[in-house]
């Protein structure tokens, strides 16, 4: 699909229809661009000024304070804009990680995370956080990235306060896929269920899991079988791989395989836990493999510190729930245009590219976008000149010294 397309798409999305474009009210489409777009040019510390003033550029209308206040604490507009985040993930096409998919045999890597959106005081009662004299009022923001498309599969606003375990996507949508998660969300029963559903996982062992060693592959002597995998047992190796039985509520137990990596540093071993076999996963694949978690944590720093997700300065509930989903549409606004154009013209390779990089490119381009999409001008030669110019900056500088964790993954897989 060209850029034209896109952005024929991408305007449907936002709700430009006619009864909303009259000439002296302000119109939804031209306040959820303005919303957008304000977060990712500005660099200060966010207010509703800003959002006014830009909006003002973009169409040339005045509108007074108040009233652009009242238009922003619409309690209908977070609910437009959750729809039109999973309308625009919808749109994200797999791109060209097929082949690291096939050698794998997966159909995608999902990584699952959560992150704190700080908000002010008055809020705390509604979104109450975990520290009080850090951060009374707080947002937790849970989300399911999709290594394919670059971009989230699904999320959740929620308070802090509601544990991890409260807050998951649905199953179903993992089925085939690799999922990767931290330890925060790790228990015997939530790996035995992810086995059940026919979910692929590689996830860190908790050091207060003790499983009891089943089967030995390497490193281990094979006397140990029926004991507890702790500090008595005698590892040698730089990698260590057995399987392991971990005890379930109510009796019973799951077998999980368990690779060791030892560190030079410390001298000890990190242990990983998988379901996927020695016929589809090498046990020198997992570390690297797991390390492709942190493309959530890019995706989290980058809404947070290039799109601003977390300098909401509105007391307002439904205020600042808008801007934090303004600054996710963003990012997902950003890999819907950048990328496949990226590919296609630059002829750069998805794996170089990071979500902060991504994010600062869209940053770059997107007064020109809400020029674009506001006058209806979607040919305007300008900013697809502009987008083609920026294409340089999504590769660091620094890839040829330190290359990413995409590309560790698939020169080591591929």
């Amino acid at each position: 699909m060209g850029i034209t397309a896109k952005l024929n798409r991408l305007r449907n999305i936002l709700g430009i229809k006619e009864h909303f474009a009259r000439e002296k009210k302000i119109s939804l489409f031209e306040l959820v661009v303005s919303l957008v777009t304000t977060f990712s040019i500005c660099n200060k510390k966010k207010t509703i000024a800003d959002i006014r003033r830009n909006f003002i550029k973009h169409t040339g209308r005045q509108i007074s304070s108040s009233s652009f206040w009242d238009r922003l604490a619409n309690e209908k507009l977070p609910e437009f804009l959750e729809k039109a985040i999973l309308k625009i993930s919808f749109q994200l096409q797999q791109k060209v990680l097929s082949k690291l998919f096939s050698v794998l045999n997966f159909k995608d890597i999902f990584m699952y995370d959560a992150t704190p959106i700080r908000l002010p005081l008055v809020l705390s009662d509604r979104f109450p956080g975990n520290r009080s004299n850090h951060s009374p009022a707080c947002l937790k923001m849970s989300a399911l990235y999709q290594l394919s498309g670059r971009s989230i599969k699904w999320m959740k606003l929620t308070a802090q306060k509601i544990h991890d375990s409260r807050v998951l996507p649905e199953f179903e949508q993992l089925k085939g896929s690799l999922f990767l998660f931290d330890l925060g969300y790790f228990s015997h029963r939530f790996l035995y269920r992810l086995d059940k559903a026919g979910i692929w996982f590689i996830c860190r062992l908790k050091g207060n899991s003790i499983p009891t060693i089943s089967r030995v592959i390497a490193g281990v002597a094979k006397r140990n079988i029926g004991l507890p995998l702790n500090r008595s047992i005698n590892l040698r190796g730089n990698i260590v791989e057995l399987w392991g039985k971990l005890n379930l509520p109510g009796g019973g137990y799951y077998e999980v395989r368990l690779i060791g990596f030892r560190f030079p540093k410390t001298k000890e071993y990190r242990w990983y836990a998988t379901n996927l076999t020695s016929s589809m996963l090498l046990a020198e694949w997992a570390y690297p493999i797991y390390r492709l978690r942190w493309q959530i944590e890019l995706f989290f720093k980058s809404i947070k510190s290039t799109l601003h997700a977390d300098q909401v300065t509105s007391g307002n509930e439904s205020i600042a729930l808008s801007i934090v989903y303004a600054s996710i549409l963003s990012s997902l606004i950003a890999s819907y245009l950048i990328i496949g154009k990226s590919l296609l013209l630059a002829e750069i390779e998805l794996k170089s590219i990071t979500a902060q990089r991504l994010m600062k490119v869209f940053s770059l381009m997107a007064f020109d976008l809400a020029q674009c999409l506001i006058s209806r001008d979607i040919t305007n030669v300008s900013f697809l000149r502009k987008l083609e110019n920026l294409f340089s900056l999504l590769v660091c500088p620094n890839r040829k010294h330190r290359p990413t964790s995409l590309e560790t993954v698939v020169n080591l897989v591929c």
